[in-house]
């Protein structure tokens, strides 16, 4: 696949969880995706994403993940981005309050053959958590 594909790949991610088509992450997801940063409540893989997000949704039924910056070179693709929504429902053990977060991610895909067959990544949950006016550590 071509630079262009792969990032188009990664951006059809960010749509198909905007329209919450968690069904349709096998069209971005190989179903033996390595997951290097699972959510640990989710566990690992194909089958452990479309849960994370389906779970993220259920909290932020507005979820919403726009693009701040794509980088690709050869098989891989970098995307910082913004997450946000409104918490409607439980996030990490905390009863839905209302508040509206926002925060930034990073995903780190590998791609073959036109799907995210691994993926390193983070979402600052404690900047959430804080935002959710949850005391968190310093």
């Amino acid at each position: 696949m071509t630079r262009e594909q792969n990032v188009q790949t990664v951006r059809r991610l960010l749509e198909l969880v905007n329209k919450q088509e968690f069904d349709r992450l096998d069209e971005v997801y190989a179903y033996d995706l390595v997951d290097h940063d699972p959510a640990p409540e989710h566990g690992g893989g194909f089958d452990g994403v479309q849960r994370y997000f389906a779970d993220l949704n259920s909290a932020f039924p507005d979820l919403h993940l726009e693009e701040d910056v794509i980088i690709a070179e050869g098989d891989h693709v970098a995307l910082v981005y913004r997450l946000s929504g409104t918490q409607r429902g439980r996030f990490h053990g905390v009863a839905a309050t209302g508040h509206r977060v926002e925060t930034r991610g990073m995903q780190m895909s590998r791609l073959a053959d036109g799907k995210i067959v691994e993926r390193w990544g983070a979402v600052d949950d404690l900047a959430i958590l804080g935002r959710l006016n949850v005391s968190v550590p310093s």
